[in-house]
């Protein structure tokens, strides 16, 4: 009898165990799927006294959902949602350098000076948060050339630190033709004052 009562608590606890890490790999799946829907229901999810995995689950939707609007272009919203997914882990180095990517790309559209030279500021963080990374320079030398196109040294610096790092192929092409392009600009200019 004692043996039963073991045994039924044991495979109530393991019963209870199995379901409890069923619901957080469903709760990361929907992240993945259906970001919007998880993000519907977080404030719900969040009030429960949520494990782990379902705040994770949560900060991977908003990071999936901050992704798209950074691709396309809406770097307002990809802002908000690297921020609330740093709002649920505050330490995750990736939400903190993608929104400090969201925030310069904020500041260098506008194309205002003061916000220039701000970009070039929060760009600089997030190259210190990925020192592998090298889209931050990328953007630091399109911050210079935006802020005076006549600057060639900060610029053509910028765009050889992003090449000498990691940068997916479809940048590395687009950082190599900007620096060809600063670089022929450059040089059209000696050549004019010569």
């Amino acid at each position: 009898m004692k043996e039963d009562k073991k045994i039924a608590g044991l495979f109530g606890a393991i019963l209870i165990a199995f379901v409890w890490s069923c619901a957080g790999s469903s709760y990361k799946q929907m992240a993945i799927s259906n970001p919007q829907k998880l993000i519907s229901i977080e404030d719900s999810l969040l009030q429960l006294r949520p494990t782990t995995q379902i705040v994770n689950s949560i900060a991977l939707a908003h990071e999936i959902l901050g992704d798209s609007a950074m691709g396309g272009g809406d770097y307002e919203k990809a802002k908000k949602h690297f921020t609330n997914a740093l709002k649920l882990e505050p330490n995750d180095s990736l939400y903190i350098y993608k929104q400090l990517m969201a925030e310069g790309h904020l500041l260098q559209k506008s194309g205002k000076k003061n916000k220039l030279w701000s970009s070039i500021q929060v760009y600089n963080k997030a190259a210190t948060t990925f020192e592998n990374a090298g889209a931050p320079h990328y953007y630091i030398g399109k911050s210079y050339h935006k802020l005076g196109d006549k600057d060639f040294d900060l610029i053509i610096d910028s765009y050889d630190k992003a090449l000498a790092l990691e940068l997916s192929t479809e940048l590395r092409k687009l950082v190599s033709q900007d620096r060809e392009d600063v670089l022929t600009r450059e040089k059209k200019l000696k050549d004019f004052w010569k």
